[in-house]
């Protein structure tokens, strides 16, 4: 079984939620429920925290968001899927950070793999480093927002600086990271998921196989669809039908060329 929280403060919703999970994820147990950062803080303290396996959070709390509460907390040894209203920003956030979401109105497919998803994030562990990277990403006007993403490695979630990724790598449905002290990071998603989550970062798809930070292009050799030498001393190959958005993405940031 699976143990849960649930923190909602909206009856309706709360009723909605628990509905969901028993009809479509039975092998979840409800532990306790609660509707504030208060509740949530109760519910977790000392021993109480260790009675659960995941938490299903909303993030607005009638005594604030509910980071309020997560903050105070010295550990945080159960996954978290936050329960949240579509926002374009919040959701980058949570991709930045490897933590869980579902969007309200609540589907039950994306119940069932986010509580299918816990299961492997409880063995990576770094909930609280998780919440903390995200607490910084959320505020889009923080000094040190999207500087960092949160990687969900095949030994563990990785947390790293965008300067230092040279590029991904795609073989099947894992991606390699690369980075510029010659680390190598496995994340168990695809490299489409990361093209979303970085192609307004200075990051850009050359290939099926290669997205690369535009920081650490060096040289583009003309050809059919050519290729990139980079600042480590690789050479990327530009696919031909990923040559044209290259270009583009060059003269965005450094004008015609």
């Amino acid at each position: 079984m699976t143990r849960a929280l649930l923190i909602e403060d909206e009856p309706e919703g709360l009723a909605n939620l628990t509905n969901l999970l028993h009809k479509h994820c039975p092998e979840v147990e409800i532990v306790a429920t609660g509707g504030s950062n208060a509740d949530l803080l109760q519910l977790t303290e000392g021993e109480r925290a260790q009675q659960y396996d995941v938490a299903f959070l909303d993030i607005n709390l009638p005594d604030g968001l509910v980071f309020r509460g997560l903050e105070r907390m010295q550990d945080i040894p159960f996954d978290i899927v936050f329960v949240t209203a579509y926002d374009q920003y919040a959701l980058t956030a949570f991709d930045f950070a490897a933590i869980d979401y579902v969007l309200k109105p609540i589907e039950a497919e994306d119940l069932r793999r986010a509580v299918g998803r816990s299961r492997i994030n409880r063995s990576n562990g770094n909930t609280k480093a998780r919440v903390e990277l995200l607490q910084q990403n959320y505020a889009a006007n923080s000094p040190n927002a999207l500087e960092k993403i949160g990687i969900s490695g095949l030994d563990g979630v990785h947390f790293v600086r965008l300067n230092e990724i040279v590029r991904l790598e795609a073989e099947d449905n894992y991606t390699h990271f690369i980075l510029n002290t010659g680390q190598r990071i496995t994340a168990s998603k695809t490299i489409k998921a990361y093209e979303e989550i970085l192609k307004r970062l200075n990051f850009v798809r050359v290939h099926k196989k290669h997205i690369v930070n535009m920081n650490f292009m060096k040289t583009y050799v003309k050809g059919e669809g050519g290729y990139l030498k980079l600042e480590n001393g690789e050479t990327i190959e530009v696919s031909r039908r990923k040559k044209a958005p290259l270009l583009e993405a060059v003269r965005q940031i450094y004008g015609e060329i």
